[in-house]
């Protein structure tokens, strides 16, 4: 009847490779007027509707990029099989992909391409036995909500399992890093000492336990920084398509669940830190409220706009 025909399911799978339903979260919602409305939560797998538009994310262990130089080419279709057909030439892989691209720069695109036994492969270890209409990577997720403004900028994605990097230069991608800093890391650090999560905390709104994990991140801070920092280093120094520098960078935006270790990571002082004064929270392209993972909202999004028949990612 097409009674649901506007839901969007997304599976947001934490755990990468786990077989326990446990970790898989599921997020129903639809997407219209620039707006996300979440209707329900799911903390383990339920089948979709047929007529419900799926969307999964990927983990980045299956996941390969390049930067390539593509013709301007309009038609969308034809611009993904020319990116198939220059990753297969450079790979020299006869394999099955799943292919998509991200506007880079000097005229180049980022294809990110998995092998299609890679990525059944992982949805089956999920007990995922439905084909998604989307499958998505974390931490672009994440950046498809944030308003892309002019100049360089380092955009810092904390997820609960997967963080990383991606440097841009407005609305174009020039490098992007995956790193080990899982905020469930820091998430454990809190759970000992307060006996409580650190988004639970957040969400019941109670001061004292609020306080209490500002001075646990505090004391850490140091080591998180210094961590944080070599990471974004690294990822400037080894952007290739444009050559920047740290100076450069007008700002970097912390995309982070955790509003706590937000402020603790812009409040942090190191006079001797290259990148002092350069953390600020992002500016969101559309209301978001942070009752669930912005991952999962990101999906959400993701989905809306491959409802819209958009015919590229609007960064």
């Amino acid at each position: 009847m097409g009674i649901f025909r506007n839901r969007i399911m997304t599976y947001n799978i934490s755990n990468f490779g786990a077989k326990n339903n446990q970790y898989v979260e599921v997020l129903s919602g639809v997407f219209s007027h620039n707006k996300i409305r979440i209707k329900d939560y799911f903390p383990q797998i339920i089948q979709p509707d047929p007529e419900d538009l799926v969307v999964v994310n990927v983990p980045w262990d299956i996941i390969r990029t390049a930067f390539v130089e593509l013709p301007p080419i309009k038609k969308e279709e034809e611009k993904l099989k020319l990116a198939e057909l220059e990753i297969r030439r450079i790979t020299g892989i006869n394999e099955d992909l799943n292919v998509g691209y991200i506007p880079s720069a000097g005229g180049k695109v980022l294809v990110l391409y998995s092998t299609m036994a890679d990525l059944i492969k992982f949805l089956n270890s999920s007990s995922i036995m439905f084909e998604p209409d989307v499958a998505y990577p974390n931490i672009l997720s994440e950046i498809l909500l944030i308003n892309k403004l002019p100049g360089y900028w380092a955009y810092l994605v904390l997820g609960k399992y997967t963080s990383g990097i991606v440097i841009m230069n407005g609305g174009t991608v020039l490098n992007i890093r995956i790193m080990d800093f899982p905020l469930e890391d820091i998430n454990h650090i809190v759970q000992e000492e307060t006996g409580f999560d650190i988004f639970e905390i957040e969400k019941s709104g109670n001061e004292d336990l609020i306080e209490t994990s500002r001075k646990i991140l505090s004391t850490i801070s140091l080591d998180i920084s210094s961590g944080i920092e070599r990471e974004i280093i690294i990822t400037v120094n080894t952007t290739e398509v444009e050559k920047v520098t740290v100076d450069q960078l007008t700002s970097i935006a912390i995309v982070s669940d955790s509003q706590i270790l937000t402020d603790t990571l812009i409040n942090e002082e190191r006079n001797q830190s290259v990148l002092q004064g350069k953390f600020v929270e992002p500016v969101f392209k559309l209301p978001i409220k942070k009752n669930y993972p912005l991952s999962q909202i990101g999906l959400l999004y993701r989905g809306g706009l491959e409802l819209g028949k958009v015919k590229s990612i609007h960064w």
